[in-house]
């Protein structure tokens, strides 16, 4: 049976997608609504925290969603609001970790970890980076500080232009990652579970890897063909559209769903993605539509990050 992962990162607001002098967590009102509609549906949403809503007194309700079993939680770096910054870091733009130093960010990586510690009360063992950026040197840090789990790394995208890593020869399905290479498998003990991503349609392997290949102007072209590279994302795509790929994926025997989203596309004006009232309402009403889909007729299990991640390992213990 096919699990189904809300993850969550939770940052402060960014209208038009640009970073602001002032940091403000206006956006922490649409996490309300959200939960709301996990709860109507069974979903425990894994909510990554970062930074500004560790050190803010919002927090409290994380810790209250995760007492009352309606939540877990676990970290989200995002190195422009995470301290400690160094003398030539910008703090008003959008950087991934690949841009640092291995060192800066095994510092904010401490930092965020303590952070959590302190607000919550216990260590973190769940983590995502921003920008779909994680290197050889954070995914070291991480194991050092003890984590467990990360959920980064999105298969099939190369996300180096926006400060992230390349992805491109990622597995589908979790895996160990290799210490220098994180989109390979080796020997780190963390679970790399990824953002779900696939085509439209089943296609060869041999094809999915070519395509992937493809400089963006000529991957365009397959599209008159139907082959459209998606994730489950309520804000780029219809339900007529996310209904047919999440039965695909199912059918095709993904063992996790994992659907990411951002906090800051759930109010009107706090995104570049999601700038308007109707945006939001288009959001939610997608999103509403999706759940009702996998878990009332495709009988996909809601699960936690953790949760899956040890349904997932003993079910290979016992192959």
């Amino acid at each position: 049976m096919a699990s189904l992962v809300l993850t969550v990162s939770v940052e402060s607001d960014m209208p038009r997608g640009e970073v602001p002098a002032r940091t403000t967590l206006r956006n922490l009102a649409g996490v309300r609504r959200l939960q709301r509609l996990c709860d109507r549906f069974g979903v425990t949403p894994t909510w990554l925290l970062t930074w500004p809503v560790l050190t803010s007194p919002d927090v409290e309700r994380f810790g209250k969603l995760v007492e009352a079993g309606r939540a877990e939680t676990g970290v989200c770096l995002q190195p422009w609001t995470t301290p400690p910054f160094e003398a030539q870091e910008d703090r008003l733009s959008r950087v991934g970790v690949a841009a640092l130093p291995t060192s800066a960010v095994a510092a904010k990586l401490h930092r965020l970890t303590e952070a959590y510690r302190r607000a919550l009360g216990a260590p973190p063992r769940v983590h995502r980076a921003v920008m779909a950026g994680l290197d050889g040197g954070t995914l070291q840090s991480l194991e050092r500080l003890g984590y467990a789990i990360d959920t980064t790394a999105v298969p099939r995208h190369d996300a180096r232009g926006d400060g992230g890593s390349d992805w491109r020869e990622a597995p589908q399905v979790p895996w160990f990652p290799d210490r220098q290479r994180p989109a390979m498998r080796g020997a780190s003990p963390l679970l790399e579970v990824p953002v779900t991503t696939g085509w439209s349609q089943p296609v060869p392997e041999f094809l999915d890897r070519a395509a992937t290949r493809l400089p963006p102007r000529l991957a365009r072209l397959l599209a008159p063909m139907g082959m459209q590279r998606l994730s489950l994302d309520p804000v780029a795509h219809a339900p007529t559209t996310l209904r047919p790929f999440a039965r695909h994926l199912v059918e095709a025997g993904l063992p996790c769903l994992n659907m990411a989203l951002r906090s800051p596309e759930l109010v009107a004006g706090d995104s570049r993605r999601c700038p308007a009232a109707e945006d939001v309402e288009r959001l939610f009403a997608t999103l509403e539509d999706l759940l009702r889909h996998l878990v009332d007729e495709l009988r996909v299990r809601p699960r936690t990050l953790s949760g899956f991640a040890a349904w997932y390992l003993n079910e290979a213990a016992m192959c």
